[in-house]
């Protein structure tokens, strides 16, 4: 099966994407409710703005691409033993990551709150005293964890899909009306965060729906290439839908705008489950996800088909750069709070330093040979040594 370059290229820009969006969060008011603490000056609303566009589509687009990858990744082998190697190499950099590099990340977190005690002891009770929250960004990790083995008897059904004769416009429109119907019934009876609550079978849908995708990847890959300006424009529209009608709510009644953005508003007692106001923001919340997805999937299939000496080198650095940078991003944030500087300037050294750390830690892990697997990344092959010709055996 002929590799697909843009896939790869999608996916390298949407990590990277990551690395700024958790350093922007830094930098806005509202950061102190994720990170407990912000810069010692932040941006205006415009980076909130830009922020909450980026979040609307990054996270579903690389749960689509996990989906499209695992189908591609079925090819080989589906059994048991697909499902176990796929889960080590999930579980293994999830779990290193929470008990041993986000200790880092929470020990300067509350470092900047608070009087914590001694490093040693804090760690001391970050790994005999778990919390849910410890996971911080490797919830991705997790959630492809459990999506993997959900979805296992669709990898088994592999060649049923394939043979299936889906248009890919109704192929498009069942996946995001299936997703609609989870954020509408589920969102206001489950907040989330982080990949949980509402969000955790919303992400589902997409990740077996990006499966459903690579099942019929040559004609939707060639379908959105076509069409990726139109859905461009579409995908334009609903956003500022999204942002209006959250920014009417916001004004008029603050506590039900907040709800309605982090779902739970019936629990919470602040509105009934279904009204047309908030059942519009819940569908154009799964519309805005799934049509900019397939605008950057059908830009990319224009526009980025050819791979490149870099392609590589950064395909395999980019799982282990998601798994490093986050510890980085706060404690940086933590230092350059204490400089006397522009935002903007304490933003762009922040994220040029953790790029510039988490690569260079990559590297290093890199030469360790199999300790690489701790972060994600693999071993490199050695290189295939010719077979001798007769005349060098004389």
């Amino acid at each position: 099966m002929k590799r697909r370059h843009d896939l790869d290229w999608l996916r390298v820009l949407l990590f990277g994407l990551l690395v700024l969006h958790h350093v922007a969060v830094g930098f806005v008011a509202w950061g102190a409710d994720i990170y407990r603490f912000t810069n010692d000056k932040v941006a205006g609303d415009w980076l909130g703005l830009l922020i909450y566009w980026t979040h609307s589509w990054r996270l579903p687009a690389l749960f689509l691409i996990a989906g499209i990858g695992t189908y591609f990744a079925t090819g080989r082998s589906r059994g048991l033993r697909f499902i176990g190697s796929r889960v080590a190499r999930l579980l293994v950099p999830a779990l290193f990551g929470t008990f041993v590099l986000n200790v880092v990340a929470g020990y300067a977190m509350a470092r900047m709150t608070g009087d914590p005690p001694g490093f040693w002891t804090f760690w001391s009770r970050w790994l005999t005293e778990p919390e849910p929250r410890q996971v911080l960004h490797l919830w991705f990790l997790f959630n492809l964890t459990f999506y993997t083995v959900l979805c296992w008897p669709l990898f088994a059904a592999r060649e049923r899909l394939e043979r299936m004769r889906l248009g890919t416009p109704w192929l498009l429109i069942g996946l995001v009306l299936l997703s609609t119907a989870i954020v509408v019934l589920v969102k206001p009876h489950a907040p989330a965060l982080a990949g949980d609550g509402y969000q955790w079978p919303y992400y589902l849908s997409i990740f077996a729906g990006g499966y459903l995708v690579g099942a019929h990847h040559r004609e939707v890959l060639d379908g959105v290439a076509l069409w990726a300006f139109w859905l461009l424009a579409a995908a334009t529209v609903v956003f500022l839908l999204k942002v209006s009608l959250l920014a009417v709510e916001l004004a008029s009644a603050p506590e039900v705008g907040e709800a309605l953005a982090r779902g739970g508003w019936v629990p919470a007692g602040v509105a009934p489950a279904y009204e047309p106001l908030s059942m519009l923001h819940s569908a154009s919340e799964a519309a805005t996800a799934w049509l900019w997805a397939l605008t950057a999937l059908g830009l990319s299939a224009r526009y980025l088909r050819r791979g490149g000496p870099l392609l590589r080198p950064l395909s395999r650095a980019v799982f282990p750069v998601y798994v490093l940078h986050f510890p980085l991003t706060i404690v940086g944030l933590a230092l350059v709070a204490q400089l006397d500087w522009p935002w903007g300037l304490e933003f762009l050294l922040l994220a040029a330093v953790v790029y510039l750390l988490s690569g260079l830690l990559y590297l290093a892990a890199d030469r360790l040979g199999s300790a690489v697997y701790l972060i994600g990344g693999r071993p490199q092959r050695a290189p295939a040594v010719p077979a001798p010709r007769a005349g060098d055996l004389t």
